[in-house]
């Protein structure tokens, strides 16, 4: 495997990195980066200017392109997400989790996504809905995971005697 930009939004998100090269992405508004930026991750490390989750979205893909990538792993995207990113064929995978889940594509799909348009809309939380609307509409493999989610708060049952 080639170059994975994985892009990240704090620097809590980065996990275990795949194979090959790794170009860790962070995009905020200026908060965590010299936190990000202080931490040996074992990667390759930039920093991107964003405001809000469609605008860090765009900021990491646009650097995946310029970088020449084979793909994207935006928002906590794990072996499932990037397993259906490889090949040929343009893919885009979301994952189903609110408040929007992680987001990966291959480099073909980051071709289509230069193409479109960006409204304003797009560049805030709205993204998942516009990447899915273009994808569909060219006809792409948009691909729907389910990651599992902890719970914020233990699932226990009071028993009483």
């Amino acid at each position: 495997m080639g170059i994975t930009v994985i892009g990240i939004t704090h620097p809590g998100q980065v996990g275990a990195l795949p194979g090959g090269t790794n170009v860790l992405v962070l995009a905020d508004d200026g908060t965590y980066a010299d936190e990000f930026l202080d931490t040996d991750f074992r990667a390759h490390q930039l920093v991107v200017r964003a405001h809000g989750r469609g605008s860090a979205f765009f900021g990491v893909a646009d650097k995946a392109r310029e970088l020449g990538a084979d793909r994207v792993l935006f928002g906590g995207a794990h072996d499932t997400a990037a397993s259906f990113t490889a090949g040929e064929d343009p893919v885009l995978v979301l994952g189903v989790r609110p408040p929007g889940g992680p987001i990966a594509c291959n480099a073909a799909f980051l071709e289509w996504l230069d193409r479109w348009p960006r409204p304003a809309r797009a560049y805030r939380d709205d993204v998942d809905h516009w990447l899915a609307e273009n994808a569909l509409r060219e006809g792409l493999r948009v691909e729907l995971v389910s990651w599992r989610m902890e719970p914020t708060v233990p699932m226990r049952r009071k028993l009483s005697a």
